[in-house]
């Protein structure tokens, strides 16, 4: 009867075995799946985060851009001294802007204090709303130049920051 070969006699010095043979080092290429997901959540995230980068400095722009034209607005009634035209700008500057907020442009009178109160609460005098929208009808306007400045660039920066945040 033979024997299996495990169950042989073995030569004096036991089995010739070979020294233990490590596998070849894995190449950084491919990529596991987890590292492909990882990739993926991180290219997402930068452009999340570009889009929201331009959205801002989009905003950014077009909130400046209303600034300056309040500037261009004060300097133009320093120069020529028309309070009807200061408040027939400023009255559609805050215009533009209610509609920008969602506000409706075409109130008038206490509707449109009211909507300017209810975009930004307590930005703008109720009183000074009223004089904006009533002095670009008159002839010789008796406006308060200084406060409406203020009071609309006060607004103005309260609607911005109402947008951003």
């Amino acid at each position: 009867m033979r024997l299996p070969q495990s169950l042989a006699p073995q030569p004096a010095g036991g089995p010739q075995l070979r020294d233990i043979h490590m596998p070849p080092a894995p190449g950084w290429w491919p990529l596991a799946p987890g590292w492909w997901i990882v990739l993926a959540l991180l290219l997402l995230a930068c452009a999340v985060a570009g889009w929201l980068l331009w959205r801002w400095r989009a905003r950014r722009r077009r909130w400046r851009a209303i600034a300056a034209e309040l500037d261009v607005l004060a300097e133009q009634h320093a120069r020529e001294g028309d309070a009807a035209r200061l408040a027939s700008g400023l009255s559609r500057l805050l215009r533009r802007v209610a509609r920008r907020l969602g506000g409706d442009p075409h109130l008038e009178g206490r509707a449109w204090q009211a909507e300017l109160e209810r975009l930004v609460p307590g930005a703008m005098p109720p009183h000074l709303a009223g004089e904006l929208s009533l002095a670009q009808y008159r002839p010789s306007a008796s406006l308060d130049v200084d406060a409406a400045l203020a009071a609309c660039r006060r607004w103005l920066r309260a609607a911005a920051r109402r947008r951003h945040g």
